[in-house]
């Protein structure tokens, strides 16, 4: 997962984890990564860029939040 500080960076990191499709990405349902999952590799990013920066930022911070959950319960705690 790709930190990101504006929205291109946001959909550079969200499409990054699309593409390596990790188990835990089936627990988000937020419609607009179920629509980007949906259509084919070349059409993510321009859909991505035409949607409004706030739900683009809102699927981010959905997707890095469920990262760090996976993360922490994966993690061994020694």
């Amino acid at each position: 997962m790709l930190e990101a500080t504006n929205t291109k960076e946001a959909i550079v990191s969200i499409l990054d984890v699309i593409q390596e499709s990790p188990i835990w990405l089936n627990k988000i349902t937020d419609s607009l990564l179920i629509l980007v999952r949906s259509i084919e590799n070349e059409n993510r990013q321009f859909l991505l860029e035409k949607s409004l920066d706030e739900q683009v930022i809102d699927l981010f911070v959905k997707l890095k939040t469920e990262y760090y959950n996976y993360k922490d319960l994966t993690q061994y705690n020694y």
